[in-house]
């Protein structure tokens, strides 16, 4: 017998597959009926097709669980969105926390956040203390445009009887200048025995007839929010016997048992100027432009300030002050004047452990208050030839912000915001800072309020999203 090649057997398997797929292609599909009987025959493209056929499945879920389990699965994103931007964004705001392996506690602000989404039917207020890169109502004037536009109000906030350097927001007049005492700044201005500053730090003292006078510096800015308001309120110390005359109408002002009096004198809606005589004896700690409802915005500039000097004014007017005018967030700006003194890090710990004791102080008299501190911009010096940034800075950023939340506040930092290190020469490039490589020029410091205010309105998103709310 003749054996069987592997040659023969291929061809033999071939031969057969071949013949059966030409019965295949020719056969119909509906088969040949003989009688009652129908020969089928399986197609080609049965032959061709290596999917099986699976049985259909039951849906696991019902349409409204589904729905459900897509949103959840949407809602998981956003957070995942949310989350990573707090923990990697140079320019978030660090929640106050107890360790460096979380975000913090994202519900600082919740408060502050609800009377900004309820603003237009009731007030709230903002104070924004700072150093000299504040002053002219530089950053804050910004932040207050935007809050303003978006949660309504009107109106510069906090003014002082006396403007020593006039903001870009109103022109200020008084006459004549007052004596004052300040609590920053040059010692001579200090009171002996008194710590009755009020919450600008400064006092003006008035014994006789003053006039004050404050119109929009609209070839500045053009006319906006903060040109507009409806109230006016004189700050005065309680033994005050004052006569405030507006338009030929008087209102007085006579001692009170009280740490600081607040006198509101209602104004016409949309009043963008006012001029006051004051006469009398007393004391002034400034006078608040503002509206009965929607965001106020302080700026309270204390030029060479280090932000040692909350707890020299007398507690009593700062919780006056922050209750009367439901302050819900006060804004601390300094640490840039301390920087070219500050040459170990011992000397940075201890400037931070002293500004700690002032947050403390400040959080005891506005416990519905939020507190939020901004740290230094990058600052240079010129070292072997060039430009860099001074080396303590760095550290003392990282320092601020690990006391500083530690202490249970929230933190920005202007330095990461800007770019970080070495970042101060290209700002100045740029036309944003100044050839001082230490403040910002007006546009740069649009553009740091601008992303303070970013900062802020991302925290507000994430308390809309976390609640559940609409804006």
């Amino acid at each position: 017998m003749k054996r069987l090649t592997p040659w023969h057997i291929s061809l033999f398997i071939f031969l057969i597959t071949g013949a059966l797929a030409g019965i295949a292609a020719v056969y119909p599909e509906e088969g040949i009926s003989i009688g009652d009987l129908t020969l089928r025959f399986p197609t080609l493209r049965s032959f061709l097709d290596n999917e099986e056929e699976q049985p259909a499945k039951e849906p696991a879920l019902s349409p409204e669980e589904l729905l459900a389990l897509r949103a959840q699965e949407a809602r998981k994103a956003e957070e995942t969105g949310f989350l990573h931007y707090f923990k990697s964004n140079p320019s978030c705001i660090h929640w106050p926390q107890e360790d460096s392996c979380s975000i913090g506690d994202s519900t600082y602000f919740d408060d502050f956040y609800t009377a900004l989404r309820h603003a237009r039917d009731s007030a709230v207020h903002i104070v924004h203390y700072g150093d000299s890169q504040i002053e002219e109502d530089r950053i804050t004037r910004t932040v207050r445009r935007q809050l303003q536009a978006r949660f309504g109000g009107g109106g510069p906030g906090l003014t002082p009887l006396y403007q020593s350097i006039q903001t870009l927001t109103t022109g200020q007049q008084t006459s004549p200048e007052p004596k004052r005492f300040l609590v920053y700044g040059n010692p001579t201005y200090r009171r002996t025995g008194d710590n009755r500053y009020g919450p600008m730090g400064q006092v003006a003292l008035v014994d006789t007839t003053i006039t004050y006078s404050v119109v929009p510096r609209s070839k500045v800015t053009g006319i906006y929010s903060a040109h507009y308001f409806n109230r006016l309120t004189l700050l005065s110390s309680a033994d005050s016997e004052l006569t405030l005359t507006i338009k030929g109408k008087a209102t007085r002002v006579t001692p009170a048992n009280t740490p600081m009096q607040l006198t509101t004198i209602s104004l016409p809606d949309s009043t963008t100027s006012v001029s006051m005589r004051v006469a009398g004896t007393g004391e002034v700690y400034g006078v608040l432009l503002g509206q009965t409802t929607g965001v106020g915005v302080d700026n309270i500039p204390m030029r060479g300030c280090s932000g040692m000097i909350f707890t020299n004014i007398q507690a009593a007017q700062l919780r006056t002050y922050y209750r009367a005018t439901r302050t819900g967030l006060i804004i601390l700006q300094y640490g840039g004047n301390n920087v070219p003194h500050l040459y170990t890090e011992e000397d940075a710990d201890n400037y931070a452990a002293a500004l700690v004791s002032q947050i403390r102080y400040l959080q005891r008299q506005s416990p519905d208050a939020a507190i939020l501190f901004i740290g230094p911009s990058d600052m240079t010096t010129r070292r072997k030839g060039e430009l860099r940034t001074y080396p303590i800075l760095p550290y003392l950023e990282r320092k601020l912000r690990q006391e500083v939340t530690m202490a249970g506040v929230a933190y920005w930092s202007m330095y990461d915001s800007m770019g970080g290190e070495g970042s101060m020469p290209q700002w100045v490039a740029s036309g944003l800072a100044g050839k001082d490589y230490v403040h910002f020029t007006r546009k740069g410091a649009d553009n740091a309020g601008n992303m303070l205010c970013d900062a802020l309105l991302n925290g507000y998103k994430f308390y809309l999203w976390r609640n559940h709310l609409d804006d």
